[in-house]
């Protein structure tokens, strides 16, 4: 399965292949303890949807980490 992550190509491997939740996506993709705002087809979904979000082939994610500044 391929999916776009911040306009990167990119295919699913491991559990989020067989189960593809966006929580576990994330994690594959290396976010799991990460603070980041998630969008997926330019639909912002809250983290407590994670769990429940399915991710299907040929989506797009875009994950934004915050930034601090002043």
């Amino acid at each position: 399965m391929h999916i776009s992550v911040n306009g990167q190509l990119t295919e699913l491997n491991g559990s989020a292949k067989k189960t593809p939740r966006l929580d576990r996506v994330l994690v594959d993709l290396g976010y799991r303890d990460r603070k980041v705002a998630v969008a997926v087809n330019e639909t912002f979904v809250p983290r407590a949807a994670w769990a429940d979000r399915l991710i299907e082939s040929g989506d797009r994610l875009d994950v934004v980490a915050p930034i601090q500044g002043g």
